[in-house]
This record gives structure tokens, C-alpha cells and sequence, in this order.
């Protein structure tokens, strides 16, 4: 097997064994890039599942919505594997997938916050983006209490969750892999 030797390169290898890595802090362009490639996909060939490789330190609870409405939309199952240490918003893109199809890596960790960054020269733009921001925490949190059976527990917006602490408040429904 030849050595990839650009990014994009391993994206496209990625697409054609049907995964989608997002592996950077969430924003605008990172979710219609995900997006993109997730549409792709489900177009391609609309009974095989996609997997979604899930990496991300964190990002805007608006572009998680963003992804999270795609994933479930598509039409095809979307399965879901929690990689590496993910905050803010993105522990609720694991959750979205298709349900008996969301994985934590046993060494994931989840620290699940709706919470964004709000940025805005003017205090009425910090205001207004705010208001909009805690709608989004808000629908997360319902959305990511529906996937789990209920809210999660109050800690776990407190500490990081391990990955078995994540599959027992139903972040995700088991580990792949463990082997130790």
C-alpha cells in the first residue's frame, strides 16, 4: 500500500472506505466540510452505512446543530466512534448517530457542554448571539438527554467522563476494542 503523503490524499482514501474524520475544532467551515463529505457519501450509495471517525477538542454548539441535523437526515445508518479527548458540543455529535452504532474507543474522554464561545465587537452582538447560543445548549442538551434515555448525571459537566462512564449514561452504547 502506497504512503498517503498529503491530507488530502487520506481524506479521500477515508471516503472510499466510507469514513469521515473530523478531527479539529468544530467551526462553520469544519461542518459544512463534514457535511459535504457525509452527503457524498449517503449519494453514493444510499443502503451502506458511514462511519464518523469523531476527534474534536470542541467547537460552536451552532455548527454542531449543523452536523448533528445532517447525520441524522441522511438516510443511511450513520455510525459514530468517539477518538481522543472531545468537549463542548461534540460528545452530542456521538450521541446522534444511529443508535446500537455508537462507539467510544477505550481510551475516548467526554466532556459534554453545549457551551460556545460567544465573540462579538458590540455588546448587543454578544447579547444576541448568546441568546442564541443558549437556545442551541439548550436543544443539545434535550436532544442528547432523548439519545441517552434522560439527562446525564450533573457531574458529568463537572470532570471528564471516561469511556465507560460515557457508555453508562448512554453517550455511547459500548467500547470497541477492549482488549486489556
Amino acid at each position: 500500500m502506497p504512503v498517503l503523503s498529503t491530507t488530502s490524499e487520506l481524506a479521500d482514501r477515508l471516503l472510499g472506505e466510507r469514513i469521515v474524520l473530523l478531527s479539529r475544532e468544530l467551526d462553520d467551515d469544519v461542518a459544512a466540510e463534514t457535511c459535504a463529505r457525509l452527503l457524498l457519501l449517503a449519494a453514493e450509495d444510499t443502503h451502506r452505512e458511514v462511519t464518523l471517525q469523531i476527534a474534536s477538542p470542541g467547537g460552536s454548539p451552532v455548527a454542531a446543530m449543523v452536523v448533528h441535523d445532517t447525520v441524522r437526515t441522511l438516510g443511511v445508518d450513520v455510525a459514530t466512534v468517539a477518538i481522543g479527548s472531545l468537549a463542548g458540543p461534540v460528545p452530542f455529535l456521538v450521541a446522534s448517530g444511529t443508535a446500537g452504532k455508537r462507539f467510544a474507543l477505550p481510551h475516548a474522554a467526554f466532556l459534554p457542554s453545549a457551551d460556545g464561545q460567544v465573540r462579538g465587537a458590540h455588546p448587543g452582538d454578544v447579547r444576541v448571539r448568546a441568546d442564541h447560543l443558549a437556545r442551541r445548549r439548550d436543544e443539545i442538551e434535550a436532544l442528547t438527554a432523548r439519545y441517552c434515555g434522560g439527562p446525564l448525571p450533573a457531574e458529568a459537566r463537572e470532570r471528564w467522563l471516561s469511556a465507560d462512564e460515557a457508555v453508562a449514561c448512554g453517550l455511547a452504547d459500548r467500547i470497541r476494542g477492549v482488549d486489556s
